[in-house]
């Protein structure tokens, strides 16, 4: 369907939706990014951030499916308290 869009930035939009940004990478860049930076402060959060990065590796992004089926399995827990 993107490939039928005439529009470049609309075809992007569509894909961004489609296959999301990757957590794990995005948190990676940004954890290097504030080690190598030149204030010592920044280095804490940064080694953090890349370690998040390597637990958040393995997991799969959420789908709607994913999101429905553990919404049920959170109700069906509460339900058994009341």
């Amino acid at each position: 369907m993107a490939a039928g869009l005439a529009d470049a930035e609309t075809r992007e939009r569509l894909r961004q939706v489609a296959r999301p940004n990757s957590i794990s990478r995005t948190l990676r860049k940004a954890g290097v990014a504030l080690i190598l930076a030149p204030d010592p402060i920044t280095a804490v959060p940064g080694a953090m951030m890349l370690g998040a990065s390597f637990a958040t590796r393995r997991r799969e992004p959420l789908s709607p499916a994913s999101v429905v089926e553990e919404t049920r399995k959170l109700l069906a827990e509460m339900g058994s308290f009341f």
